[in-house]
């Protein structure tokens, strides 16, 4: 993931307010609009692996089983205590490496739209719990819920009985899952592991999220870099960094041709604050139709 960043030199004792604007024009895919709705859910793009009326329930439109499970950072979590809140959930083992591949992106996820009141949760299905505990330690963000499921029987709960009949354990059929389930507790997407169509980026239960949300997607991410306390009379940096999404691209601070509109960041910084240097990622090549145009991703 490439990073813009750049450097303020705070005075004593600020708060920093910094507002980011003319971040430029975008171009490369973006999340389309979702679909119309007459469409099967199966059939959009992305979601090639959503349960089916005939795997049996539960569906979208039916109420999320309770359970509670432990928290891999120390106490539990009853999922009917989410009430209100939009949830994505996740099923996992650290063992698969389609599931490993995606933590990083689900915790990308999770602060994209944790402004949005969306709570995600990573469950573990059938692992010892001092395994799980410090995987989640190492690799799960903050910002997403770590739980584990030792004997699967949350998982189980989730299971169409008509999807993946071979699996006489039913949590396994819950394996590397997605579920976004809304403030009412009710069901609105389900997908199913589907390897033909694998995306770790989450790219299509992001459109999904946008889509219920109403939200406008955004191809960019901001992180800041805190400095250490500062005492009267001392300065301080902080570097912030704007992190361009995968999937998308910005046009180059260096564009192709002068006719293109280069991406800038630029900083209202208050009175007592200097803007330090700008670092923009070097451009990368991005092929657009009959020609070749310079972006940042």
């Amino acid at each position: 993931m490439t990073r813009v960043a750049f450097a303020a030199r705070l005075a004593p004792m600020l708060l920093l307010a910094l507002g980011i604007a003319s971040v430029g024009c975008a171009a490369g895919p973006v999340p389309a609009a979702a679909p119309p709705r007459e469409r099967p859910v199966w059939e959009q793009p992305g979601l090639a692996g959503a349960v089916r009326p005939e795997m049996g329930k539960p569906q979208p439109g039916d109420a999320a089983p309770d359970f509670e499970l432990p928290i891999a950072g120390g106490g539990s979590l009853r999922f009917a205590s989410l009430r209100g809140s939009w949830v994505v959930m996740h099923f996992t083992a650290t063992w698969c490496p389609f599931c490993d591949a995606e933590v990083e992106h689900l915790g990308a996820l999770a602060e994209a739209y944790k402004a949005h009141g969306v709570r995600v949760l990573l469950i573990d299905l059938k692992e010892g719990a001092s395994h799980f505990v410090a995987y989640a330690k190492e690799r799960v963000t903050p910002a997403v819920t770590a739980l584990y499921d030792t004997t699967g029987g949350a998982a189980a709960r989730y299971a169409p009985p008509r999807a993946q009949p071979s699996f006489t354990d039913r949590a396994q059929v819950m394996f590397d899952s997605t579920l976004i389930i809304d403030p009412e507790g009710v069901i609105r997407l389900f997908l199913l592991p589907d390897s033909a169509h694998f995306d770790p980026t989450f790219h299509a239960v992001r459109g999904e999220l946008d889509r219920l949300l109403a939200v406008t997607p955004s191809p960019l991410t901001v992180t800041a870099i805190a400095p250490p306390p500062m005492t009267p009379g001392s300065d301080a940096a902080l570097v912030v960094k704007l992190a361009i999404l995968p999937g998308f691209h910005l046009m180059s601070d260096r564009p192709s041709r002068p006719s293109y509109v280069a991406t800038e960041v630029h900083v209202d910084a208050p009175d007592g604050v200097t803007v330090g240097l700008r670092r923009y990622p070097a451009p990368a090549a991005f092929d657009l139709g009959e020609r070749t145009i310079a972006t940042c991703e």
